[in-house]
């Protein structure tokens, strides 16, 4: 039988009385209640991308149902009470189907939207290039109110900014999105404040900027994806600019911290790699020599990987993609090995992970962690271990020549 996960603490206090005390160690990541990783012909035959709309979409939908129970599963039975959407995920379809699952988890206990973390997102929104990025104010506080009708909510609980390394210019963001995010926190549409995406330094930017600005701190949590996994753990080794890891600067900010896609948006599984995937040919190449170490020792890669993200306690959830009740069962039952864990801070990491880990597990993570002619020592040492996120932001406005864009960006 399936426990309830276990939670943990903040990273950090954080000072808005409003925020969690606490939070399950991981989360539901919701963008997999929308059709953006189905093929082409699974799109075909699920009815075609206008079937598949927040306006269009049959609650009734065999899929959809099985989205519904997924939501229901990882609330009561796995006690999983931390789920993370945007506007963007599925372009609607996502939140709508938190919307009715809620609705019927409401409706049977009042009393649980009290002990549910709800969060979504604002800035990132179509699949059309010239409706995909608006950090304007206006479309801000339209998209939060969107967003609490598509999932009859009265607030939420953390609103995030959304992939804001896309934004045209530093202004956009400080005199449009984040001043509406602040408007609608007065307004009790939202309870907390986050800022999430992939560059670590033009998130460190855009936070310092927010002070500078505003004279006080903005945002209450960061939420960063890719960046604690097998291959790349820079969210607590990279330096940025004023000396410090990007961890160690949110933990002075007060700020709590959590991590998204341990298995690095689908390279760190046993399966064939997305197509879209942003990760360099020398990294993509890396973890295939890494899933294969693994097959060959008779460990499940993905297993692994969520294991050793969970591991750091400074994280106080990470937000897993789970489609359906069989990949959140299985991620459940990878959480409750957790359960009464602590480790001190004086221990090692690699002790810790090793009191986790059954004896093959370890030495196959030994080596894969090995820097010198481990899978991924090549990509360590040339720095590729990681993709150039304002790379890909810039690239993304060059379809846009008539967008007046500024070159903004830390990196």
């Amino acid at each position: 039988m399936v426990q309830h996960v276990p939670r943990r603490p903040l990273s950090v206090p954080v000072k808005n009385p409003n925020f969690p005390k606490d939070l399950p160690i991981i989360g539901l990541g919701c963008s997999s209640f929308s059709h953006f990783f189905w093929s082409e012909e699974e799109l075909r035959q699920a009815g075609g991308s206008n079937q598949w709309k927040p306006d269009s979409m049959d609650r009734c939908h065999v899929y959809v149902q099985e989205w519904i129970q997924t939501i229901h599963y990882a609330i009561d039975t796995c006690g999983i009470t931390l789920l993370d959407t945007a506007p963007w995920y599925g372009h609607g379809t996502s939140e709508m189907v938190l919307g009715w699952a809620f609705e019927e988890l409401f409706e049977k206990k009042p009393n649980l939207r009290k002990t549910l973390t709800i969060n979504t997102k604002v800035g990132r929104y179509e699949e059309d290039p010239k409706k995909q990025f608006d950090f304007s104010y206006d479309t801000t506080i339209l998209s939060v109110e969107r967003s609490l009708r598509r999932m009859n909510l009265e607030y939420i609980d953390i609103l995030q900014l959304h992939d804001p390394e896309f934004s045209p210019s530093l202004k956009v963001l400080l005199e449009g999105a984040i001043p509406a995010m602040i408007e609608c926190r007065k307004r009790g549409l939202c309870k907390s404040l986050g800022i999430t995406g992939y560059p670590l330094e033009t998130q460190h930017q855009i936070i310092c900027a927010t002070v500078e600005k505003f004279g006080e701190k903005v945002f209450d949590q960061a939420l960063t994806y890719c960046h604690y996994n097998i291959h790349d753990t820079s969210l607590f080794s990279l330096p940025l600019e004023d000396g410090r890891t990007y961890a160690d600067f949110t933990f002075s900010n007060d700020m709590n911290l959590m991590a998204a896609a341990p298995l690095s948006m689908g390279l760190l599984t046993h399966n064939e790699h997305p197509t879209w995937h942003p990760a360099s040919d020398a990294l993509k190449e890396a973890c295939k020599k890494a899933a294969k170490i693994c097959e060959e020792g008779g460990v499940n890669i993905s297993s692994l990987a969520i294991r050793v993200a969970l591991s750091n306690l400074r994280i106080s959830c990470t937000i897993l993609g789970m489609k359906n009740i069989e990949q959140v069962k299985i991620a459940a039952e990878t959480a409750k090995k957790f359960d009464n864990l602590r480790a001190t801070k004086q221990e090692d990491g690699a002790e810790f992970l090793k009191s986790i880990l059954q004896t093959n597990e370890y030495e196959i993570w030994m080596k894969l962690s090995n820097k010198e002619n481990g899978p991924f020592s090549s990509v360590w040492r040339d720095g590729t271990f990681r993709w150039d996120g304002v790379k890909d932001a810039k690239a993304f406005w060059k379809q846009l020549p008539d967008v007046t864009t500024e070159d903004w960006q830390i990196r």
